[in-house]
């Protein structure tokens, strides 16, 4: 635990700029420690139990830079197992096969943002999903979006769903999921992936589907919708 996926000639800390340090560990938990949570925790607990863990005054990792501030990144553990470093933050999950879908993810967005909540959106056929999932891990609630396709998810989909499941993000405190898309046919992609959610931890709030382009009017919907999650997320 406590390591990083750096590859950096200097071995401290100190000797990294503290943004790239901090982000390549939550990159490094999101990824590998998350379905370890209740053994972190545990073992957290031990060691302050026998006052040892303010006595740690160094750790080397297998891999990644040596923690001269120990606490720096046990702290961050912490949060990040409690969920209590959680941001008011929408993480926005979509593919897309000729842009409606891509379309309600940006209406969605703009609801979000417009409800004062922060928005990082990833397009799931381009962006890499240890990436995502290390917003994920900050994030209070996700949106995820794919178009129905021979009555099914479109299937870049089934491979963040799996990476999901495994990594358990119930065990770091409850997460909203709202889920969205486009069909030409009879659709039900939506409710599919929120049954799929449903199973990896998340609670779903609610959903949206649109026959082809959306119009102005289910637009609305979206925006509407990505307020309403910001309100949740915040109240």
């Amino acid at each position: 635990m406590h390591g990083q996926h750096l590859c950096c000639s200097k071995r401290l800390d100190t000797d990294i700029p503290d943004q790239v340090l901090m982000d390549a560990t939550q990159t490094f938990y999101a990824n590998l420690i998350v379905p370890l949570t209740p053994l972190f925790l545990k073992k957290a607990e031990e060691l302050t139990g026998l006052g040892l863990i303010e006595k740690v005054k160094m750790i080397a990792p297998a891999h990644g830079q040596i923690w001269t501030d120990p606490m720096k990144v046990i702290g961050a553990y912490v949060g990040w197992a409690t969920g209590t470093s959680r941001k008011n933050k929408v993480t926005i999950i979509y593919d897309t096969m000729h842009g409606s879908t891509k379309i309600l993810a940006h209406g969605l967005a703009e609801g979000v943002i417009a409800g004062g909540c922060e928005v990082k959106m990833f397009n799931l056929h381009s962006d890499e999903r240890s990436e995502i999932v290390k917003h994920i891990l900050d994030s209070k609630a996700i949106m995820v979006g794919v178009p129905t396709i021979n009555d099914m998810p479109y299937p870049s989909i089934g491979d963040h769903l799996y990476y999901l499941k495994g990594l358990r993000f119930n065990r770091t405190g409850e997460r909203f999921a709202f889920t969205f898309g486009s069909m030409g046919g009879k659709g039900g992609a939506p409710k599919m992936v929120a049954e799929e959610l449903k199973t990896a931890g998340f609670t779903i709030v609610g959903s949206q589907e649109v026959l082809y382009v959306p119009d102005a009017s289910e637009l609305d919907t979206a925006f509407d919708a990505g307020k309403a999650m910001a309100t949740r997320i915040m109240g």
